[in-house]
């Protein structure tokens, strides 16, 4: 007796849905400047500690207080004014204190830390103060790398600053690559030169790297660096690949 066939064929993969510009706009590229925020922060954060237990265990959270000083200082003296705010640095400080007088002062913790310090210590128990002497030290180096995450936090709020003040010189990088672009585009169809889809996928897949990677390693710097030494290379390094694919796309407009 024949087995009954199986015509049931298997279904070929469906393609990834592709979202419009409305969606990425208000949903996909917003969150995905906010991961980037957060994987930087959590890579600072990795690379401050380990410099703390290893590379510079003398200077502690000072090192991370002294990065902070020097980001400020350029953030006040090189970002005088700006197209998105009046005054940015006078702003950012402004917040930053208060965000920590709520969520250090204003909520308790400090008074809550100290007040239970300086209970234990007046104990008339020996054993009391002993281990009251052990998690002082211990609150210490604990609190070197909380002091540490705070600084950090602060740096990469600076630097992220710094970044969205530098939106239009990306927006002027990229009018400008745009119209070379179609410009080269033109010249090459009209004169019947060599196309290259090779060339044009290639280009197309280094503009969104060219852009983030440099972002990710500024606010992942763990010294102080001035802005321009990476902007300036990650700016002419986007208007490049944009050029260049734009150059070689290859279908009507």
């Amino acid at each position: 007796m024949a087995e009954p066939r199986n015509d049931t064929r298997q279904q070929p993969p469906q393609p990834p849905k592709k979202h419009g510009l409305l969606y990425n706009l208000a949903w996909g590229w917003p969150w995905a400047v906010v991961g980037m925020l957060l994987a930087s922060l959590l890579l600072s954060l990795v690379i401050e500690w380990a410099g703390m237990a290893f590379l510079w265990p003398a200077a502690g959270a000072s090192h991370s207080e002294q990065v902070m000083h020097t980001e400020l200082g350029w953030l006040s003296s090189e970002f005088t004014r700006s197209l998105l705010l009046s005054d940015p640095s006078t702003t950012l400080v402004h917040g930053i204190t208060r965000a920590y007088q709520w969520a250090f002062v204003d909520s308790g913790v400090t008074g809550w830390l100290q007040h239970q310090y300086s209970t234990q210590m007046a104990s008339n128990n020996a054993i009391t103060r002993e281990a009251s002497q052990w998690s002082a030290w211990l609150a210490g180096v604990l609190g070197e790398y909380l002091q540490a995450a705070v600084w950090v936090t602060v740096i990469t709020l600076v630097r992220a600053t710094i970044l969205v003040l530098s939106v239009p010189l990306f927006v002027l990088v990229l009018l400008v690559a745009l119209t070379e672009g179609l410009g080269r585009r033109d010249l090459r169809r009209y004169g019947a030169a060599w196309e290259s889809a090779f060339v044009y996928h290639r280009a197309k897949a280094l503009v969104k790297p060219a852009l983030y990677i440099p972002c990710m390693l500024y606010l992942s710097w763990p010294t102080a660096i001035y802005p321009n030494l990476l902007l300036l290379p990650a700016a002419l390094l986007f208007g490049l690949a944009v050029t260049v694919t734009v150059a070689s796309f290859k279908k009507y407009l």
